[in-house]
């Protein structure tokens, strides 16, 4: 219910602070468990993810967000879970294979956190353990522009990345951390 309410009333905001353009609503699928992966500018970036899709769209969240009771209360209403980004803990795993197994939207950031226009980090691999464990397909999204007033955000959603060469196999490290890295390519070459 917050979650909705939150998401109609950001919605209505972002008319007024910026021109949000979002191309590829369709390749996000209405039903079956998806992983929503875009690269990350900004703070704003999971509120603007998720005017593209009627569905609710959990997401991983950095752990000091929930230190603060009443933000870890907020946060957990509109679907946030943390997440250690030093160490990812169990409970993190079982959170983010659960709602993809129950056939939901998990959000993450495979980058881990903000990176500046032009920059690149290499992504943690756990996304595509996530992907292939539980057979769900990556969409890939681009998010370009500034959060300025006014200023023009381009949402570009890719149409969904399936692997399912990988689909009951054990994957090393070294691949997994390769396969990442080419999907993010993906994400970066979206226009």
């Amino acid at each position: 219910m917050i979650y909705r309410i939150g998401r109609f009333l950001t919605y209505l905001l972002s008319l007024i602070l910026y021109r949000i353009n979002i191309v590829g609503k369709e390749n996000i699928p209405e039903t079956g468990s998806v992983l929503i992966c875009p690269n990350h500018i900004s703070n704003i970036d999971p509120v603007v993810i998720a005017f593209a899709t009627s569905r609710v769209v959990h997401y991983m969240a950095k752990a000091e967000l929930f230190k603060n009771l009443f933000l870890a209360w907020f946060f957990r209403k509109v679907h946030a879970f943390p997440v250690n980004r030093d160490k990812v803990g169990i409970d993190t795993v079982k959170t983010s294979l659960k709602i993809l197994k129950d056939q939901e939207i998990l959000g993450i950031f495979p980058e881990g956190t903000r990176v500046k226009e032009g920059e690149r980090i290499p992504p943690a691999s756990g996304f595509i353990v996530f992907a292939v464990k539980t057979k769900s397909p990556i969409i890939p999204v681009r998010i370009k522009g500034e959060y300025r007033f006014r200023h023009k955000i381009d949402v570009i959603i890719g149409e969904p990345i399936f692997l399912t060469d990988y689909y009951g196999k054990k994957i090393p490290e070294a691949e997994m951390q390769k396969l990442g890295e080419e999907i993010m390519d993906k994400i970066y070459s979206l226009e």
